[in-house]
């Protein structure tokens, strides 16, 4: 996988091609969305071919199929489809749902409201639906439809209310994509008033983003590293033999001779229909890799572990203590000036 720039020259040009991506994505859910009250239901089952069976109710006189293989996600889409039908408005789709439609690698159980912003005194409520209200200046662009939080913002937007590692997360991923910079999220950031819940989480979740990570198991290991005092890593380094490139590993620590690698499922992929030859030659290709890896002269030690040793606080720390890894007073982080919000760090 090519890396790419963490600070892009043009991610406005990224972004436009990521924005389309999306709209194709979302106009696809659309088309499940079918409108109609209670009382046309059946005759209007027989005009399109859906089966009473196949149909799902989203809400009032709202019904979709096709949902039994979405992802949470993807559902959450089909729902802000239906409630678009039913406002007598257009909403701006906001937070988590806003992530959904961006398609935001986060972390953590998604929620399953419909989520869009309203001025502070609106009134309503609505099953499925949250309402946030804010004060904050609304701007919004299009996506396959629906009006939506710009980019920047909902990066803010959900750094500033989810947990350290998804919001870490959701910016490496736009930093590596090239859709954004730093100093683009540091400029929304800097609009919301001192003060404001949430503000100093976004802050030090853009200041630990890193351009370099690839997978959000990477996000969210960092994170973990950060959060137990451990030393930073370098990221994605290259090491080469005398057989040639060996490979990038996904954290190094030179002083220690230590590669630290997060073994997702993506990093022993293989593709659907390929014998069960080909895992195999996965597994051994990885394994020779580990064998040349710990062959060179400057590594000393190879600590693996996955997400089930990643997501439990803690746990991650006891790993790379058991590889000579030691929490220390200054890891290096980049970190902001001032006091650092006690919500970043779990028990």
């Amino acid at each position: 996988m090519s890396l790419a720039s963490t600070e892009p020259t043009q991610p406005g040009v990224a972004l436009e091609a990521h924005r389309r991506e999306r709209s194709e994505h979302v106009e696809q859910l659309r088309s499940l969305v079918r409108s109609t009250s209670a009382a046309r239901l059946a005759a209007f089952d027989l005009s399109v071919g859906d089966r009473p069976d196949q149909l799902v109710r989203l809400r009032q006189a709202a019904y979709a199929s096709g949902l039994e293989n979405l992802t949470p996600e993807d559902l959450l889409i089909v729902k802000a489809c239906a409630v678009q039908q039913a406002t007598a408005r257009p909403v701006v789709f906001s937070h988590g749902t806003s992530d959904a439609i961006w398609g935001q690698p986060t972390i953590g159980n998604r929620s399953a409201l419909v989520e869009y912003v309203m001025p502070p005194g609106a009134r309503g409520r609505s099953a499925d639906v949250r309402r946030r209200r804010t004060g904050l200046a609304t701007e919004c662009v299009e996506v396959g439809g629906l009006l939506v939080t710009p980019y920047e913002r909902a990066l803010v937007d959900h750094a500033r209310h989810a947990s350290l590692e998804s919001g870490i997360s959701v910016c490496d991923n736009a930093l590596h994509l090239g859709l954004t910079t730093r100093d683009a999220l540091l400029a929304e950031h800097d609009k919301i008033p001192k003060g404001r819940r949430g503000r100093s989480m976004a802050q030090l979740a853009i200041h630990l983003a890193d351009g370099r990570a690839e997978s959000p198991l990477e996000s969210l290991s960092r994170t973990r590293m950060f959060q137990a005092s451990l030393p930073m890593p370098d990221l994605q380094p290259r090491f080469e033999d005398r057989e040639g490139f060996i490979g990038r590993t996904d954290f190094w620590w030179p002083s220690l001779g230590l590669v630290g690698e997060s073994d997702g499922d993506l990093k022993y992929e293989v593709p659907e229909g390929d014998p069960g030859q080909a895992a195999i030659d996965v597994l051994l290709q990885e394994k020779r890799r580990e064998q040349r890896l710990r062959r060179h002269p400057d590594v000393e030690d190879v600590a693996r572990w996955g997400w089930d040793d990643a997501l439990p606080p803690g746990r991650l720390h006891g790993v790379l203590t058991a590889h000579r890894l030691h929490s220390v007073l200054d890891g290096g982080w980049p970190v902001p000036d001032g006091p650092l919000p006690k919500r970043a760090f779990v028990s």
